[in-house]
């Protein structure tokens, strides 16, 4: 299967007398071009999840295969450039530069093959405050800010940690109907880890996670355009 497969996999802090087991053989998979959510509550792994799969954190054990290239082998000069290149990441809290305007924002995070920042912009429906600073910006601009950041280098992968969380229920479906776009208009594989599951009702696949591993992964056979979810 060309996608994402998570096997065994394992991931610990703190030490011997004062543990705390974030995954505990955590094994799932993923096709090319899903949009899938990642649901559990808070403490059940599913942002270590996040952060061992764009090679922010490594695992202490178990295998993460990414589009046939397996990360959990990489050096730490190649997850940089996987994570330059290949990932696109979305936060709960945007994490945009105050100081920055919302162009100069997305702007950092181009690369070799970028779209425009003018037409991440575009794509996210900001055009007209492309000037704006973070401060100037609701809640649902700066994450929308975030998301053109985030795809405008075209990222194979995007990951996102509870994208709707810090925001009310219109603009989060709003959020969540972009993301759904993208992957429709792209081809992009979308991860979302989220506690709401009313989120799981637009996904293509549903991947359930409880005490450090996974105890579901289902087909949602009907996924729900985001402005019909109920929340």
């Amino acid at each position: 299967m060309n996608g994402i497969l998570v096997s065994g996999l394992k991931k610990s802090y703190g030490n011997q007398t004062n543990q705390i087991v974030a995954l505990a053989g955590a094994s799932f998979a993923v096709r090319e071009g899903e949009f899938t959510v990642i649901l559990g509550p808070s403490g059940s792994g599913k942002s270590t999840l996040l952060n061992v799969l764009g090679g922010m954190d490594r695992a202490d054990s178990g295998i993460v295969n990414v589009f046939g290239n397996r990360i959990t082998s990489y050096s730490a000069r190649q997850l940089v450039e996987y994570r330059r290149n290949k990932i696109g990441f979305v936060f709960q809290f945007y994490n945009l530069m105050p100081n920055l305007t919302a162009l100069e924002n997305v702007a950092i995070a181009r690369c070799a093959g970028s779209m425009s920042e003018a037409e991440a912009l575009k794509q996210v429906g900001l055009t007209a405050r492309r000037n704006n600073f973070p401060s100037q910006l609701s809640g649902g601009e700066q994450q929308r800010v975030a998301i053109a950041r985030a795809i405008v280098k075209k990222p194979r992968l995007l990951l996102c940690d509870e994208p709707t969380g810090a925001l009310d229920s219109k603009t989060g479906q709003m959020i969540l109907s972009l993301l759904q776009s993208l992957k429709a208009q792209y081809g992009t594989t979308v991860l979302v880890v989220t506690h709401n599951a009313k989120l799981a009702d637009a996904a293509d696949r549903v991947v359930r996670i409880s005490d450090g591993t996974v105890v579901s992964n289902a087909v949602n056979a009907h996924p729900v355009q985001a402005g019909k979810i109920e929340w």
